[in-house]
């Protein structure tokens, strides 16, 4: 026997639940929704406030301080900060200068330069570790033959800068400038 179903509710009320019962949803969402960014709204003001509170207690603090530092006969300002800050920096590059090991260095150097090479001039930056190196050598090849040995530790990230060559005495050379880093880790600057 075949079955025999009988729908007697029209289609447009099935339909009219259906829409009501989701925009129902909706504004239950909705609700839900707004009283989440109602509470987030609350704690961002409760934060805010703690925030504004710290501050005017860190500008009080400050004030008091300065009230301090004038009974006592100065007054600091922006421009003596930055004076010993200043100072602080160059006491900073003394102490670096002064750890410099200069015999290190050039033993190290010494080590790599070739022996028709010579060497004119040496100049380093304690703040950096770069060093430049100037000279001259009878040919290109000693020069290169320096900048694959001064990529050996303690120095790195050798490379020439300038060369020239000229005639001295009737001898061709090359003047060059080699710059490098000599590494601080590793017993440098």
């Amino acid at each position: 026997m075949d079955r025999f179903d009988i729908n007697l509710s029209s289609g447009d009320y099935l339909k009219r639940r259906v829409i009501l019962l989701t925009l129902y949803l909706a504004i239950v969402a909705m609700t839900v929704l707004i009283g989440i960014d109602l509470m987030k709204l609350n704690e961002m003001k409760e934060s805010k406030a703690a925030f504004d509170a710290r501050i005017g207690r860190v500008m009080n603090e400050q004030r008091e301080l300065q009230e301090e530092i004038g009974k006592m006969g100065r007054r600091v300002s922006d421009d003596a900060v930055k004076a010993m800050q200043n100072e602080i920096q160059l006491i900073n590059q003394l102490l670096r200068q002064k750890s410099f090991s200069w015999t290190a260095f050039l033993s190290d150097l010494e080590e790599r330069v070739p022996a028709k090479l010579s060497v004119a001039r040496i100049q380093p930056d304690f703040n950096t570790g770069q060093v430049i190196l100037g000279g001259s050598a009878p040919s290109l090849k000693e020069v290169t033959e320096l900048i694959g040995r001064l990529q050996e530790s303690p120095f790195e990230e050798a490379f020439l800068m300038q060369q020239e060559e000229s005639e001295r005495e009737g001898k061709k050379e090359v003047n060059f400038s080699i710059r490098f880093k000599y590494n601080a880790r590793r017993g440098g600057i």
